[in-house]
């Protein structure tokens, strides 16, 4: 347990600093660019997530699930994807050679065709980044994603500063994909070597393909709310849904992405003892809400105040698309451990199977409800989240054989806690005059909002967030003594 705290620690890191870097890059950008840039690099990079849905990524997802080492198994899963991603490069450049539609203006076209590098790129860093995660080597993934970060941004910042405009944010995304791929290709170079076997691909067909598609399915619903977006209401509008969802993105990346890392291999360790599988479930869900609810609620409150601090004026209007963002993450939190219980369970098939469905009616709906504008598009995304969200919370519930009451208890104390301090912090800062530096009123409402929440935690469920840390971190003296005065006999 010693080695996961130390794990989840390393994990964080790497998954905190590359993004803070890009991150100052992304805002330093988005001050000099117009929203019809970053909605033309939107759609183009939209049509390549839609196009990268295709991989085959249920392979990836096998080398967990089966805690495959073999070498002939993983080099053969390397260069399907590099195949299959190869493949899919050369349908998009024969696209943008085309030129079937009226956005596709020669920018648009060649920055389609260097995006085709991410996508390879792309492929092959999760193939072994994930079997980097399989031998839980979070330090070197924190170590050299750090370093691949550092790079990528001394490039981008010299072409900001050369003048390159619209194509520093193009060539960010390359980039920063082949050098991600580097940083994980140096540990595991050992591991893929020139062989491919047809029967190892094969054997794992029947956890892969359903997994593949679930994957394919859920990335293409990501993603196709920009070509909708662009489409019908224009590059402007898209821009500014961009520059709020890459901001969203950013911070998913960081806290849900590493939820998600850490809460898949550890429950496949639980996945053959029900009972532990269960608790394992539960532990996760809380955890998650208890530490991202109210980091996206408050997020929420001070939406405006964080635009003006990191992009200025002309990007308010990408505010309500984050408020927006804000709410479907509550889902999405909720959504990533259902996933992986209905995944492990082996019912990739049935996850499959939903989001087809789903896709049915919410992407008419989108479509359709974009013609009422930006707000209405919204809506029906954020109630499509909540959809998918409440339709495996139920799967999740009776694969593990849990009530659905008793699973929606064990989270609703830091949720009413987030509601309180969201409110109370509200009512505050309205009696409170605005400072002239922007970033003073937002330090002030988090302090009120996090000291608010903590109160009401460390006052209401306080035997809880001990037996968290005490799972955790086993050895902590302190929580040990907290442990004994509050009667806990042991991690629940």
């Amino acid at each position: 347990m010693e080695n996961s705290s130390k794990g989840i620690f390393w994990l964080f890191f790497s998954k905190f600093f590359p993004p803070i870097i890009n991150f100052s890059v992304f805002a330093y950008t988005a001050r000099i660019l117009a929203p019809e840039d970053f909605g033309l690099v939107a759609l183009a990079l939209a049509i390549i997530f839609i196009a990268s849905s295709f991989m085959p990524s249920g392979w990836r997802d096998a080398i967990i699930k089966y805690q495959i080492e073999d070498v002939l198994t993983i080099s053969s899963i390397f260069w399907l994807n590099l195949a299959v991603s190869l493949f899919l490069s050369a349908i998009i450049v024969g696209f943008s050679l085309l030129s079937f539609f009226d956005f596709q203006s020669q920018t648009f076209n060649l920055a389609i065709m260097v995006f085709c590098l991410k996508l390879i790129f792309d492929g092959l860093f999760y193939t072994l980044n994930i079997v980097l995660l399989k031998q839980q080597l979070y330090s070197l993934i924190a170590l050299r994603t750090i370093f691949s970060a550092v790079i990528s941004a001394v490039i981008i910042i010299a072409l900001l500063l050369l003048d390159f405009g619209v194509w520093a944010l193009i060539w960010a995304q390359a980039i920063l994909s082949i050098a991600n791929f580097f940083a994980v290709y140096l540990p595991t170079r050992k591991l893929v070597t020139f062989q491919f076997s047809l029967a190892s691909i094969v054997k794992l067909n029947s956890f892969a393909t359903y997994s593949t598609l679930t994957n394919g399915v859920t990335s293409a619903l990501n993603h196709y709310e920009s070509v909708i977006i662009g489409a019908v209401l224009g590059k402007r509008e898209l821009g500014f849904y961009n520059v709020a969802k890459r901001l969203s993105t950013i911070i998913s990346d960081i806290f849900i992405g590493t939820v998600s890392e850490i809460s898949f291999p550890l429950l496949a360790k639980k996945q053959e003892e029900l009972i532990e599988f269960r608790k394992a479930f539960m532990n996760s869900v809380y955890f998650s809400v208890l530490c991202l609810f109210p980091l996206f609620t408050f997020c929420f409150i001070n939406s405006e105040r964080i635009f003006l601090l990191l992009f200025t004026e002309k990007w308010l209007n990408a505010v309500v698309v984050f408020q927006a963002f804000c709410i479907m993450f509550a889902f999405i939190i909720l959504g990533i451990p259902q996933k992986n219980i209905i995944i492990l369970s082996n019912h990739a098939k049935w996850w499959f199977q939903l989001q087809v469905k789903l896709s049915l009616i919410i992407v008419p709906l989108t479509a359709a409800s974009a013609y009422w504008g930006l707000n209405s598009l919204l809506i029906v995304l954020v109630l499509g989240k909540c959809l998918n969200c409440s339709v495996s919370m139920w799967k999740s519930c009776q694969l593990l054989s849990l009530n659905i009451k008793e699973y929606i208890a064990n989270f609703i104390v830091p949720l009413i806690c987030c509601i309180v301090a969201a409110i109370t912090t509200s009512l505050i800062t309205q009696f409170i005059p605005p400072f002239k530096f922007i970033l003073l009123d937002i330090i002030i409402s988090a302090t009120i909002f996090f000291i608010t929440y903590l109160a009401q935690l460390l006052l209401f469920d306080r035997k809880k967030l001990v037996n968290i840390g005490l799972i955790l971190l086993p050895n902590n003296h302190h929580l040990i003594m907290l442990a004994k005065k509050l009667n806990i006999q042991e991690p629940q």
